[in-house]
């Protein structure tokens, strides 16, 4: 089956990713700080409704607020907006949401991440989709590599190359 560009929806994605590790393991990397820390972002902040900093190895709760700051020069805040033991994690991601699904398949974690919301700008939409759909699946792929081997893969010199825009050249730049 042929996509055609112009009708596609890209307003949202979907990615998923077997992990071969326990459903416990994979829910706390995606949802504690220190996990987050360990394959995705430089510092994760979780502060819960009355303004106290959660400890990193604390999940958060619905209605907390995050700040991500990442290797690179770029920082994100928002909001925890759903939270299920073992089954869902959704946040909002600027104006977007994501939500990550779990569940344990055979002998594997299976890990479906939407997103959705994306903005529909006029350049804006087919960038924001590529872009972040691209460094998610650098991410989860780290993931991948930080629970089998320890090994993360993010970028050491930020200032040569960038997870955050992986395999994606703006056209101003070529």
């Amino acid at each position: 089956m042929m996509i055609d560009a112009d009708n596609y929806d890209w307003s949202k994605f979907e990615i998923t990713y077997y992990y071969n590790a326990h459903i416990t393991r994979v829910f706390k990397a995606w949802t504690q700080a220190a996990g987050l820390e360990s394959f995705f972002i430089q510092r994760c902040i979780y502060t819960d409704t009355d303004g106290k900093i959660r400890d990193v190895q604390e999940s958060p709760k619905v209605g907390d607020a995050y700040e991500w700051q990442f290797r690179q020069d770029f920082n994100v805040n928002g909001e925890i907006l759903a939270l299920t033991e073992k089954e869902l994690f959704s946040f909002s991601f600027g104006d977007m949401q994501v939500e990550i699904f779990f569940r344990v398949l055979d002998s594997q974690t299976e890990v479906r991440l939407n997103q959705s919301k994306i903005p529909a700008t006029e350049s804006g939409r087919v960038f924001g989709h590529l872009n972040c759909r691209s460094c998610w699946i650098f991410f989860m792929t780290n993931l991948m590599s930080v629970l089998d081997s320890d090994l993360d893969l993010r970028d050491d010199n930020v200032e040569l190359v960038s997870s955050m825009e992986v395999g994606f050249i703006p056209m101003t730049q070529r």
